[in-house]
């Protein structure tokens, strides 16, 4: 018992830290809201951040693949209500979803952001033409974190329905809540949190 109340505990927050998604829209909406021009100290700084924490993400990751396997495993004594349980099977499925666009954005998408990046110098003007390039890769990887934030959401909700056993039309409508509110997130900056 103490051994499924930990691996829960772990497990839920090793969601809990996914929600990086979240964290990096806000970012990329606020520094939209400042409608500086593309700069290096603002812009490094903020690619900074959004660079380092894919690496962060992929470990919390492993660790709700790792918990929950075992989490399975010790409640149900079988491993087969992966293949056969639907809460189990979207929560796996966007789970990997996840780990792959996660995967795009940090090894394709960043990388070339970077290289862009490069030409951005401290005490010197932009090259022209680069800012929509720039642009133009920073929309792709907010599009692809507005549906990051609704798959970790997908997941956190079927999680807990696997867990505690509440009506699937319950866990229905949370999953239509969780879109509209990564929707909401995706398009402008929540400054008062849910609003």
């Amino acid at each position: 018992m103490e051994l499924r109340a930990f691996l829960l505990v772990v497990h839920l927050l090793s969601t809990l830290f996914m929600a990086a998604p979240f964290y990096m829209l806000i970012i990329v909406n606020e520094r939209a809201r400042t409608g500086m021009p593309l700069g290096y100290y603002t812009d490094r700084f903020m690619e900074n951040i959004i660079r380092n924490n894919a690496v962060r993400c992929f470990i919390f990751q492993g660790t709700v693949a790792a918990s929950g396997l075992w989490l399975t495993y010790i409640t149900r004594n079988s491993f087969l209500p992966l293949f056969t349980e639907p809460a189990l099977i979207v929560k796996w499925v966007a789970l990997a979803i996840l780990v792959s666009l996660l995967s795009y954005i940090h090894f394709s998408v960043q990388p070339r952001i970077e290289t862009l990046m490069q030409q951005v110098k401290p005490d010197a003007p932009v090259p022209e033409g680069l800012a929509p390039r720039i642009a133009a890769l920073r929309s792709r990887r907010k599009k692809l974190s507005g549906v990051c934030l609704f798959l970790v959401l997908t997941a956190l909700v079927m999680g807990l329905r696997a867990t505690f056993f509440y009506n699937y039309y319950l866990a229905i409508g949370l999953i239509i809540v969780a879109a509209f509110y990564a929707w909401r997130v995706y398009r402008k900056p929540v400054s008062l949190g849910w609003i």
